[in-house]
């Protein structure tokens, strides 16, 4: 069955396969994981991977098996417990492990040696696993997408995004003349006899498993040092194809301006020890932790300003440093660094562009399901739901929701909150040690929202976030009086303040009751005339 799944914005047909995420099994459930090392052989030719993963993980409850992901396309030659082999079984897409742990508390190692042809994507990032493609000069381009299909299309791992390593080490080995663009930082670059080079990268923050990335070609590196709000001298580095070496430095100042705006509005950019990087991909991107995946061909779309690229970075607040526990929460990433998005264009092109752009972001909407579900869900749940009909609304209407609530609590309020959601504690935004990095959900959210502003905010989110129709205001002018009344849907409470506009006075009526009478003082009128509340 095909569908249509939307990243970045953008809507596109592909088929349902895997997913990551859903309910957490037991085997899984029993150990958290604090360290991966993955080693890989990349052959071009063959379309190959071979290797090894261990981890190092820590258990918190007794378990028989260990329960790891894989693609049933890959191959496990032998699983290791520590420095013995144990039995394994890999089947349905996970290895499980023969390893029982009688008693919490103990760190476990496991090694997975594996390998064969992985998945190749039919259209990425959409519908992920490895792309292999060729340069202009017939070299090789590869590139790995998972994040609806999840980080087992490729490597062994714990695919729920509950659990993110620590830290992580990738010994990715390439033929000479190749080089390999991932995640952290360059350790070192080993050559060997037989012609290939291996990249040692070390990750030295928690990591979401999709947001593991290989890029590989012959790539040429812009750098830059960048000056971050919170004082840290930041290398840049942006890898490019040779044939683009002058588009890249041409556009690599509106990509620094786009992290600028960003560290304004969120605050210090989370991954300063590490690097800000971007690289040229064959698809049209990802927002792989530091090493964000561009494949927009360095254009400028509307508004004159490359969205795919602010999008992804601005993921490195909003699903990098701040990750939903379960997809269920998606939209804390997808409808907030779409409104990043929203932001920037208010800063570009004033108030019209920003209302413009969030028009525009309206007239698509759907409202078939909740936005934030209270039940589990997994990637392909969040995007398509039971009736597998997809729509774009963690993005766009997410973003229109958080546009609605920038209405209730004003501005100075709305913009501390947002930063407070980013970085709970002003000092926080001084850390790189891994510690600035957690796990949040729609409560976490609210919560910060109503600490900050010291309003009940539970009929807010409950009229836009857990449920999908949208709220309607009747309006009825009796003579000189304009009578208001909000219908929410289930009857819901819903004491959403207006925006009247008489002449050149604009008025905002509360509604504590959803109801207001309002005097006119002037035959036109207009009812929320800049369009801040959403609503049917």
């Amino acid at each position: 069955m095909r569908a249509i799944l939307a990243v970045c914005g953008l809507l596109l047909p592909v088929a349902q396969t895997n997913a990551s995420g859903g309910e957490l099994i037991a085997e899984q459930a029993a150990y958290d994981v604090e360290h991966y090392t993955l080693a890989l052989r990349v052959d071009p030719r063959r379309r190959r991977i071979d290797g090894s993963l261990v981890m190092r993980a820590r258990v918190v409850a007794p378990t028989q098996q260990l329960a790891l992901d894989l693609d049933d396309r890959l191959e496990v030659g032998a699983v290791w417990r520590g420095d013995v082999e144990v039995p394994f079984e890999h089947r349905d897409g996970r290895i499980w492990i023969d390893a029982p742990i009688e008693a919490a508390g103990e760190t476990v190692a496991v090694k997975v040696d594996y390998g064969g042809v992985p998945r190749v994507a039919p259209r990425p990032p959409w519908d992920g696993g490895f792309t292999w493609e060729k340069t202009r000069a017939g070299q090789p381009w590869i590139a790995t997408s998972c994040q609806g299909e999840g980080a087992d299309l490729w490597w062994p791992c714990k695919d729920h995004p509950s659990d993110k390593a620590d830290t992580m080490d990738l010994e990715i080995t390439v033929p000479k003349g190749l080089v390999c663009a991932a995640n952290g930082t360059l350790q070192e670059e080993r050559p060997h006899d037989d012609g290939t080079h291996t990249y040692c990268w070390h990750i030295a923050n928690p990591i979401n498993n999709y947001c593991v990335a290989l890029n590989i070609a012959p790539y040429r590196v812009l750098e830059r040092s960048y000056e971050s709000v919170a004082g840290d001298a930041v290398p840049v580095y942006f890898w490019v194809l040779p044939e683009n070496l002058g588009k890249g430095r041409k556009i690599l100042p509106q990509f620094l301006d786009h992290l600028r705006h960003l560290e304004e509005v969120c605050g210090p950019y989370p991954f300063r020890n590490e690097k800000y990087g971007i690289v040229e991909t064959p698809h049209l991107g990802m927002e792989h932790q530091t090493i964000i995946a561009y494949g927009n061909k360095f254009r400028r779309g509307p508004f004159n300003y490359d969205w795919l690229h602010h999008h992804e970075l601005a993921h490195e607040w909003w699903a990098n440093l701040v990750t939903c526990r379960d997809w269920k929460d998606m939209w804390l990433h997808e409808g907030f660094a779409t409104y990043m998005q929203a932001l920037y264009v208010e800063r570009s092109h004033g108030a019209k562009g920003y209302r413009t752009f969030m028009a525009g972001k309206r007239r698509g909407l759907r409202n078939r399901r909740a936005v934030a579900p209270r039940e589990v869900r997994d990637s392909k749940q969040i995007y398509f739901g039971a009736d597998g009909g997809h729509d774009n609304d963690i993005y766009d209407k997410g973003a229109a929701i958080l546009h609605t609530l920038r209405w209730v609590l004003g501005e100075d309020t709305f913009f501390k909150v947002l930063r407070r959601f980013a970085y709970p504690e002003e000092a926080l935004e001084q850390v790189t040690n891994g510690s600035q990095v957690r796990f949040a959900d729609t409560e976490d959210f609210r919560a910060v929202a109503e600490a900050i502003s010291g309003q009940d905010l539970e009929w807010f989110f409950a009229v836009y976030l857990r449920q999908p129709d949208l709220p309607m205001l009747e309006v009825e002018q009796v003579g000189r009086e304009l009578r208001l009344a909000w219908r929410a849907p289930r009857d819901l409470p819903f004491p959403m303040p207006v925006a009247i506009r008489q002449g050149r006075q604009l008025e905002r009526v509360d509604m504590p009751d959803g109801k207001a009478v309002v005097r006119l003082r002037s035959k036109k009128f207009e009812v929320d005339p800049d369009d801040w509340v959403l609503r049917r």
